[in-house]
């Protein structure tokens, strides 16, 4: 009888370790990124506008603070300005901005608000440097970055840095 115990034991042993090495293998295949099913586009295809592939680095001239173009989607208006918000979902801070770009924006004709999830966009991440959210960017037609506020702007400092940006007449 004591043969018949040592073999369930053993059983029972070997299924346990199948299933951790299943458990394992599934952990692992979480962490790695999905495989890509469309193929990429040829790098000299800018891609339609508005698109991921529409997003190009600039290298920044003497006395500028461009750090990107952004796509179309998010640049400013003919003739306006955006205030471009990058936040996140669970960023209190962000609620807070939020406001004030827009208590600005209703008070500014041709002041835009544009808000991007950074989880959505993690290529403008990578691009902008953007290390805090919520981070702010005033953003020409062109999609090139003017001015740049990180943390929540106080409403005196942003109406500062939009003054000498906006176009007259």
């Amino acid at each position: 009888m004591s043969g018949w115990v040592l073999v369930v034991v053993a059983a029972l042993v070997v299924a346990l370790l199948a299933g951790l090495a299943v458990a394992l293998v599934r952990l692992r295949r979480r962490g790695e990124p999905a495989p890509l099913s469309v193929p990429s586009a040829p790098p000299e295809d800018p891609g339609p506008e508005g698109t991921r592939r529409d997003l190009r680095a600039v290298s920044p001239q003497p006395g500028t603070r461009v750090s990107g173009v952004l796509p179309r989607d998010l640049a400013a208006p003919p003739g306006g300005l955006a205030l471009l918000q990058l936040s996140s979902q669970f960023c209190a801070d962000c609620r807070a901005s939020r406001s004030v770009l827009t208590d600005v924006a209703s008070e500014h004709p041709g002041v835009t608000v544009r808000e991007v999830d950074v989880a959505t966009r993690p290529e403008l991440v990578r691009l902008l440097g953007i290390r805090r959210t919520p981070t702010t960017l005033v953003v020409d037609p062109a999609g090139v970055e003017l001015a740049r506020t990180v943390g929540v702007p106080r409403r005196a400092d942003l109406l500062g840095t939009l003054a000498p940006l906006r176009r007259t007449g």
